[in-house]
């Protein structure tokens, strides 16, 4: 799907980049889209990297059981709970 659209684009540079895409045999679309293109695959990759995590809760880091470990969380809390009520 092809669609125009309008970019504000300083005339000096619009003008340079016009001229470097002539001397060079390329449309100036197809390099506009290429940068897009690099920029979006990019960007894909950063989403994981928009939240710091902070020392406290990376220090949380796998204190969990995990499913597979065998000890049953509702088991430990009970053990908990009596350790610290009934004594």
């Amino acid at each position: 799907m092809e669609r125009n659209m309008i970019l504000h684009i300083d005339p000096q540079t619009l003008q340079t980049a016009f001229d470097v895409a002539k001397v060079r045999g390329v449309d100036l679309s197809v390099v506009v889209e290429s940068f897009l293109l690099r920029f979006i695959s990019t960007r894909k990759v950063d989403k994981t990297n928009k939240v710091p995590i902070s020392d406290e809760v990376r220090a949380l880091a796998g204190i969990l059981a995990s499913e597979d470990s065998g000890v049953d969380w509702k088991e430990r809390k009970q053990e908990y709970l009596q350790s610290r009520y009934m004594e």
